[in-house]
């Protein structure tokens, strides 16, 4: 029997899940909930790139949501959102009944407090649901595919995972330059940039998930930014990005155990890849982009790296960007994993992972 599902709001991520929702017959789409009233009314086909035909119409009411009780809803509102968006909802949802899997955070729920944990599993408790967090990093570049690499250890001294992003095609001059900090002296960039305050959250939670996976307790977290100019301007789709001020951006989180750093996430933000200063270079036509790279110092020594794009052409749709895709289908694939769990919060199990705690590699 197909899941009855619901796709809740339908930006990027979202489009790229609903289509898979109305081109799978193990799923049932039964409702879609959008944010902006323009969308109300469509079919959900339209918003998803696809014929208008599937007859289940979007809507703005949460309440209509509720009332359809469906098996799961795949929950990928954005953060950035003007309303609140996030954990209010969700909790509403599990409290009803309904399972919920998301692809906003909520990874690792102690990293928020014990009053949002409690909140979470209180709801699920009431409406006898369950819930998961999927995404990308968070939720699984570091704490289930790093941390299953290290299962191949003896010891773990260090790990390193780069996420390296172009964002040259950002077109929002206000998005570009006054939120993500491109364009301006590189003495703007600073770990109290409103970026920063962004992202703080998800890369610690990924940080304190691996290292629950690991069996240890961080110390302690240090953010830090680096920027990189180039001497000459940049044109990109948002304006002219002027000589000397950034074109790359570097924020690093590392996580402290045993009086030294063990867990490190370093986001890129890039306009372009010809940063020889950084190790980047221009690709050659049809090679892909670096996405992921880890560097697992130890015994033995590894480095991973995953590259991700098109093979071809484009999938159908409007979700352009492979990087959508992926976080939308890692949510999609848990659903039969998460429905036969337990009620509660449900975890994706790490098989083998080194466990650090008690170990010879407590080293100082």
């Amino acid at each position: 029997m197909a899941v009855r599902v619901v796709q809740w709001a339908t930006g990027a991520v979202g489009r790229a899940a609903l289509q898979e929702m109305i081109e799978n017959p193990d799923f049932q789409l039964v409702g879609v909930l959008v944010y902006d009233p323009a969308k109300a009314g469509q079919d959900a086909g339209a918003l998803c790139g696809l014929p208008p035909t599937t007859g289940v119409l979007a809507t703005t009411d949460k309440d209509e949501i509720v009332a359809l009780r469906p098996d799961v809803v795949v929950h990928a509102a954005s953060k950035a959102h003007a309303v609140e968006t996030n954990a209010e909802d969700i909790c509403r949802l599990l409290a009803a009944g309904i399972n919920v899997i998301t692809t906003t955070s909520y990874n690792h729920l102690p990293t928020y407090g014990a009053e949002t944990e409690t909140a979470f599993v209180e709801a699920c408790r009431a409406g006898g649901s369950r819930f998961h967090a999927a995404g990308e990093n968070p939720g699984f570049m570091f704490e289930r595919l790093v941390a299953t690499v290290t299962g191949l250890s003896k010891t773990i001294d260090r790990i390193d995972l780069y996420e390296a992003t172009d964002v040259s095609a950002v077109d929002s001059r206000p998005m570009l330059v006054d939120l993500m900090g491109m364009g301006r002296p590189p003495e703007d960039v600073t770990i109290d940039s409103p970026i920063i305050k962004k992202l703080d959250m998800a890369y610690r939670q990924a940080l304190n998930a691996t290292a629950d996976v690991l069996g240890v307790t961080l110390t302690h977290v240090d953010v830090s930014v680096d920027a990189t100019t180039l001497d000459r301007d940049l044109e990109v789709p948002a304006g002219t990005i002027e000589a000397g001020t950034v074109v790359g951006q570097r924020f690093s989180w590392v996580g402290h155990w045993a009086g030294r750093p063990l867990l490190a996430i370093h986001e890129e933000w890039v306009l372009t890849r010809d940063l020889p200063q950084w190790g980047l270079r221009p690709l050659k036509r049809g090679e892909k982009a670096p996405l992921i790279r880890a560097v697992i110092k130890g015994t033995p020594s590894f480095e991973v790296q995953l590259d991700v794009g098109w093979d071809g052409t484009p999938p159908t749709g409007q979700h352009a960007q492979p990087g959508h895709l992926m976080i939308a289908m890692g949510a999609l694939r848990a659903v039969p994993y998460v429905l036969a769990q337990p009620p509660g919060i449900v975890t994706a199990p790490i098989f083998g992972a080194i466990q650090l705690a008690g170990s010879d590699t407590h080293r100082t």
